[in-house]
């Protein structure tokens, strides 16, 4: 709308060099992205609000959005967040763990509750009172347990029957009722279930309808449940008489969140990839639209719905309803990204960039951790990887339906656009250092590499990258998906681009000669012992830069091989808890080698080890990311390390006393 007061977004807060010190894990520096987002929530006084995050709990001051706290970092990977009624506590929902109750005003944990059989459960809620939590647990015959807020005594547990198959748990505002949407099956069609919270009766089932409804909401006075879904419709049931009582289909292929305002009625937040709607719907009218990126999203509404949250992978923006039809706010809060699988220092080091899997480039100035998105951009909100150009500038490759872009980070257009093989492509990826040759595998093992040919001034159009050769070695996939054991996860580009490493998930892995177009050698690995571990056979692989060694990760141990024969040289068993070390980078002086480890079960926090090459010892372990280690970056000076992490995490990590 032309006369909405939009509020300025900035990247964090006024201090983003303090808030990136806070809570640091042992070595850090400082920490850039606060945590991939998995719930949120506003305090029903709203004045504050509650960021669940995969690295803790970020607690933000409305309406400035400054961040107050953030708490339970110890394991982080908060599931769920609800306020009590009062907006005095916090309840959090841990993964593998614990629910925890925060006392807001001291940011202490003042209650700690476990749950039962060491089961998972749904999002807890306060009782009205906030004398007592209620969630479902996950059991095979699941209950809805009462704990006393303020001791963590069960009061109660109720069997309501299987849970296996139902998901989102809802309850209604007074805590009487309880939803969930069951998955359809081969033999039952996908269901609404309505139970009463203290029997444990279901009171109600809702079927005939063909939507996926994701989204429920009771109605204020718990008589009638609301379900929207991914196609543009809700629908509306009278929960006593078991009945549908309204159906609202005229919103296009949007996403639905339905919500129960107390003093409009049901509302609803309509999701596109582009742009959010907010509708009344009792009105069939539109109140608000605002932009929005990204495919994935995390909704919430405020207890009074004049306030809505959305998120995508890397923002969260705050709508606030105005006193008037025109008065609407938006304001955005940056920090919470998705996982990143590259990261890139530009030339000067002033810039750290990162390429997401499913988000735009994102950039941080170093000095002052401030994060901003490059000028002009209009990148598709896709997946992205990043690497420094022949002429030094940080460039990011996308793919679409049938190309593979290569954009220079800032500019609104691609600089070359090459068609996509047949076959398709996997993730694996690989830009040569030297900025003259990109590579990517697809879905049936080949690997095809494009060359960049040097032009008149030296600019690099779309008709100076052509494609170079396709190598032809591995195994094909076994599947249409080319997620097989015979999938390529990983290829790297010697320093001059001329010889290429690969390795996929049945650790076979192969040195070639990029310009020949021929294999030089099999590199020798130790068939793994199947232990039933969840992608046990996920491996990795990288160049040295002085480009005379190649390291290969896969589930027990590190190996190294001479990069013109492909001997092995050395081979680096690993400890239990750094079980698949497949995420590796060389300093650049090619003394020191840091590997990441993977998340597994037990762990709160996963490994990053340094090595000295010529040794095989391991200098230093730190700990800090709550899960998986996707992708480092060195300093041009070998000082600094930086990783990143699935738990949407950059680490900076001061090497100076190491080396």
């Amino acid at each position: 709308m032309e006369n909405r007061e939009t509020q300025a977004a900035t990247s964090f807060s006024p201090n983003d060099s303090a808030v990136a010190k806070w809570a640091l894990p042992e070595g850090a520096v400082a920490r850039l992205g606060r945590g991939s987002l998995r719930d949120m929530a506003f305090s029903p006084d709203e004045q504050s609000f509650a960021v669940g995050t995969s690295i803790g709990l970020w607690l933000y001051e409305l309406p400035t959005l400054s961040p107050i706290a953030l708490s339970d970092t110890a394991r982080g990977t908060i599931n769920a967040v609800a306020f009590s009624a009062d907006s005095r506590w916090i309840v959090t929902n841990t993964f593998v763990e614990y629910l925890k109750v925060w006392d807001i005003q001291s940011g202490t944990c003042v209650t700690q509750i476990e749950v039962p059989n060491e089961e998972q459960c749904s999002r807890p809620v306060f009782s009205q009172d906030g004398q007592h939590i209620t969630a479902v647990g996950y059991e095979r015959n699941g209950k809805i347990y009462i704990w006393c807020a303020h001791t963590g005594a069960q009061r109660n547990a109720t069997e309501i029957g299987e849970t296996y198959g139902i998901y989102p748990f809802l309850f209604s505002q007074d805590r009487n009722l309880l939803a969930g949407r069951k998955y359809s099956t081969d033999a039952d069609p996908e269901s609404i279930l309505v139970w009463h919270v203290e029997t444990g009766e279901q009171i109600a089932c809702f079927t005939g309808y063909s939507e996926r409804m994701n989204n429920l909401c009771f109605s204020s006075d718990g008589k009638y449940l609301a379900a929207g879904s991914a196609e543009g419709t809700i629908r509306i049931w009278d929960i006593e008489s078991g009945q549908l009582a309204t159906t609202h289909n005229d919103y296009g292929d949007a996403q639905l969140f339905p919500y129960y305002s107390p003093a409009d009625g049901l509302i609803a937040a309509a999701i596109s990839k582009r742009e959010v709607e907010v509708w009344h719907i009792d009105r069939d009218e539109k109140i608000d639209t605002f932009e929005y990126r990204g495919d994935n999203w995390h909704v919430c509404f405020s207890e009074d719905g004049a306030q809505l949250a959305v998120a995508s992978p890397s923002e969260i923006q705050i709508w606030m309803k105005g006193n008037n039809s025109d008065a609407h706010t938006i304001s955005t809060l940056y920090g919470h990204i998705s996982t990143m699988d590259t990261l890139v220092f530009s030339a000067d080091e002033k810039t750290l960039a990162a390429g997401f899997w499913s988000d735009n480039v994102l950039l941080w100035d170093v000095a002052s951790r401030r994060s901003y998105r490059p000028a002009n951009e209009k990148l598709p909100g896709t997946s992205h990887n990043v690497y420094l150009s022949h002429s030094r500038k940080v460039v990011s490759t996308s793919v679409d339906e049938t190309t593979l872009k290569i954009w220079e980070v800032g500019s609104s257009e691609p600089v070359a656009e090459l068609a996509k093989p047949e076959a398709g492509l996997s993730r694996a990826e690989a830009f040569a250092p030297n900025g003259y040759r990109l590579a990517r595998a697809d879905r049936k093992s080949n690997i095809h590499v494009w060359e960049r040919t040097p032009a008149s001034g030296d600019t690099c159009e779309n008709e100076n990258w052509k494609k170079h050769t396709t190598l032809v070695g591995h195994a094909a996939p076994t599947n249409e998906t080319g997620f097989s054991m015979q999938h390529i996860v990983e290829i790297t580009f010697s320093p001059d681009g001329e010889r290429l490493a690969s390795i996929s998930r049945d650790c076979t892995a192969y040195l070639w000669d990029v310009s020949a177009g021929q294999q030089i050698t099999q590199l020798l690995l130790t068939p793994p012992s199947p232990k039933g571990w969840y992608r046990e056979y996920d491996t990795g692989i990288v160049f040295s830069p002085r480009g005379d060694i190649i390291a290969g990760g896969q589930w027990s141990e590190i190996v190294l091989w001479d990069a013109t024969d492909g001997k092995t040289i050395m081979t680096l068993p690993q400890r239990e808890e750094s079980q698949r070390p497949i995420t590796l980078c060389f300093s650049p002086c090619g003394q020191y080698l840091a590997s990441g480890a993977w998340w597994q079960p037990d762990l709160q926090k996963v490994p990053i080890r340094l090595w000295e090459v010529a040794t095989g010892e391991n200098i230093t372990t730190f700990w800090g990311h709550t899960t998986d280690v996707q992708c480092f970056a060195f300093s041009q000076d070998g000082t600094l390390l930086v990783s990143g992490g699935h738990d949407g995490a950059i680490y900076l990590w001061d090497l100076k006393s190491y080396l």
